[in-house]
């Protein structure tokens, strides 16, 4: 569904485009009179009461054949490619809820992106926290979320609460490492980082640098999205939204210019024998300590 060329359709004459005559749910496309993008979701429910946000324009009008309107516009281009994003999950919602509770669950679904785009920050992140938080994503998204559920996954999700640990779940917690293609250590920051009375994983995330025109690039506002896409339950997706707040994340443009290749995840037991350092391990006069881990050295400890 490529939803960036119905937007582009409607762009000079301030029309409507049907997001797609197969879907159950009535969702259209375009530019309002005033020359904002907006999506617009027209099924029947009942009247409530909205606010929008500083970037966004959200009302709900009653049709003459009796459907409500429930119109989403943008008020600044700026944040074009975000509004993108809001669509495409707005647009999966409405069509998992049904033409009934469309406008519902979208207008639950709002609360959620109301507080993403209700923000604006004065810088980003930097790269290397970039690479970080999407590597951290991915894992949540395709290893948390795919063998836990969305709540417990979410739930699992220490970093962004500055754990030692990045996922502690059931008896055991795991590590992400984000690093190159090539790269053949990783950093450890911390004398906690790998300690623990129980065994653990040291995940790594692969990513690559990559340009904006890949078929295959991926961007922190992506993943997101992607992730976010996956949570139905709404105390979950707020749950989600804290935590990456925690981390320092607010959607911005800026994002879509760093982009990366996921080139593949390993990992490895942390157990008796894995190479760290811990603090019984070291003198009490050692504060605390950096150190690099070689992963050819640890290849025994990979797992499947």
């Amino acid at each position: 569904m490529n939803i960036e060329e119905k937007f582009a359709r409607g762009a000079l004459s301030h029309t409507y485009i049907r997001v797609d005559r197969e879907f159950k749910v009535n969702i259209f496309l375009g530019y309002n009179e005033e020359g904002h993008m907006s999506i617009v979701i027209a099924e029947p429910g009942k009247e409530t009461v909205v606010k929008s946000s500083k970037l966004i324009d959200v009302s709900l009008k009653r049709r003459e054949d009796q459907k409500l309107a429930l119109i989403f516009d943008l008020l600044d281009d700026a944040y074009k490619s975000m509004f993108l994003i809001f669509c495409k999950d707005i647009i999966v919602v409405c069509e998992r809820a049904g033409s009934e509770m469309a406008i519902s669950n979208a207008l639950t679904r709002w609360k959620y992106w109301k507080e993403m785009f209700g923000k604006k920050k004065s810088s980003i992140l930097e790269k290397q926290e970039i690479k970080g938080l999407i590597g951290e994503l991915i894992e949540l998204k395709d290893h948390f979320i795919c063998d836990y559920g969305e709540n417990v996954a979410v739930q699992s999700w220490m970093g962004p609460l500055l754990g030692h640990k990045d996922f502690e779940v059931d008896d055991t917690w795991y590590e992400v490492k984000t690093v190159a293609e090539n790269a053949v250590q990783v950093n450890i920051s911390s004398l906690e980082q790998l300690e623990s009375d129980v065994d653990g994983h040291l995940v790594i995330i692969r990513l690559e640098d990559a340009s904006v025109t890949s078929a295959l690039a991926l961007n922190l506002n992506q993943m997101v999205f992607n992730v976010a896409s996956e949570i139905q339950d709404p105390e979950t997706l707020d749950l989600f939204r804290t935590r990456l707040d925690n981390m320092g994340y607010v959607p911005d443009e800026e994002y879509d210019n760093f982009n990366f290749v996921f080139k593949g995840r390993q990992s490895y037991a942390v157990t008796d024998g894995f190479p760290r350092l811990t603090r019984n391990g070291v003198s009490e006069s050692i504060g605390n300590a950096k150190y690099t881990i070689l992963l050819n050295g640890i290849s025994e400890f990979k797992e499947n």
